[in-house]
Parts: C-alpha cells; structure tokens; sequence
C-alpha cells in the first residue's frame, strides 16, 4: 500500500501542468519563417501586435546567473537574455512580467531535388517564474513558426500560466482574446508596415 500512494506521489509531481493554456494560430502572407522569428524575438515590436502590451524595458541584472549582464531589447533576443514588458494602465497602475528567452532557434529548411525549398521555420520561447505579480506565476510564451507554402508562414502561440489569484483564474477568456487580435489582425498589420 505504501508503495502504491509512494508511486501515484511521484506520478503526480511528474505530470505537473500549467492550471490555463491559451493556444492562437494564424497564417501570415508575404513573410518568411526568418522575417516572422526575428520580428517576435525582437522586444520592441511586443506593442505593436500585442493590446495588452505597453512597452518593453532592459530587464535587470539576473541575480541567478553570474555572468548575465542588461542585454538590448531593441533586436532578438538570444538564449538567456531578459527583457521586462510593461502591462496594466502605466503610470496609474504599471504591471510588469520579466521574461527570460530559453529558446531562439531556427530550423532549416529541407532540400529536396528539384523542389523549391520548403519548411524551414523556428521556435521561440520566453519563461517568467515570478510571472505577474499575485496574479500568475510560471508564465510561458511558446511561438512555432513553420512555413505554409508560397511566401506564407504560419505561427502557433501557446501561453501557458499558473494564476495565485481570482484574477489569474479569469484569465483565459482575455487572454485568447489577446492573442488571437495579436496575431490574426495585429501581427499582419505590424508585419506589412515594417515591410513597407
């Protein structure tokens, strides 16, 4: 018996998963896969596809790591580099969640012998444990990026969150919402302004 409830103990601590995911998923035109990966690993742009977004700050110093140093925000951030985004109503009521960047990778696209070159694309991710303070901790940004054909790429945006709080349970709703103007009218918008 004990090692039964010693058995489901482990199996529960190994299956931990965030209490709200939000995915959102939209196909851009006239981007490539290293267009689209640059301008979501660039902190800058965050206010411009994000609403809930008011602007991005160099993050401090991580205490944790001894070699880190203020990184800029103004290009893709690489593995490891931090970034603070400002929400809420600044200066009335500023919210901040620290993201450290944990993926920036590019996949390349496959050769294939007498194809155009196809697929291709990359994965970024961003981690906050502290997250919004006494609403969400562990929050998680996840974006694939794949190629869909002709000059068109396609993005998946996962958030993931645990809330602390009766607001972070209330989140899910916003923040589909958020996400799906971010990248179905947001993103293209922001996209063809920077091509243009």
């Amino acid at each position: 018996m004990k090692f039964a409830f010693a058995f489901l103990a482990v199996a529960a601590a190994a299956t931990v998963t965030h209490a709200l995911t939000v995915t959102s998923t939209t196909t851009i035109k006239g981007c490539s896969t290293q267009e689209l990966q640059t301008f979501l690993a660039t902190p800058t742009n965050w206010p411009s596809i994000v609403a809930s977004s008011f602007g991005a700050e160099e993050a401090d110093v991580d205490p944790k790591s001894p070699r880190s140093k203020i990184n800029p925000i103004d290009r893709p951030l690489k593995k490891g580099e931090r970034v603070k985004e400002v929400f809420g109503l600044p200066p009335v009521l500023p919210l901040y969640v620290t993201w450290t960047c944990q993926q920036n990778t590019v996949r390349k696209p496959k050769k294939v012998k007498g194809v155009n070159n196809s697929g291709g694309g990359g994965n970024l991710e961003f981690f906050s444990a502290e997250g919004l303070g006494g609403i969400a901790e562990n929050c998680r940004m996840r974006f694939d990026i794949t190629s869909a054909g002709d000059a068109e790429t396609t993005v998946d945006m996962t958030v993931e969150l645990d809330p602390v709080s009766f607001i972070g349970n209330l989140a899910g709703p916003v923040l589909k919402v958020d996400n799906d103007l971010a990248l179905k009218v947001l993103l293209p918008l922001a996209l063809k302004k920077k091509i243009e």
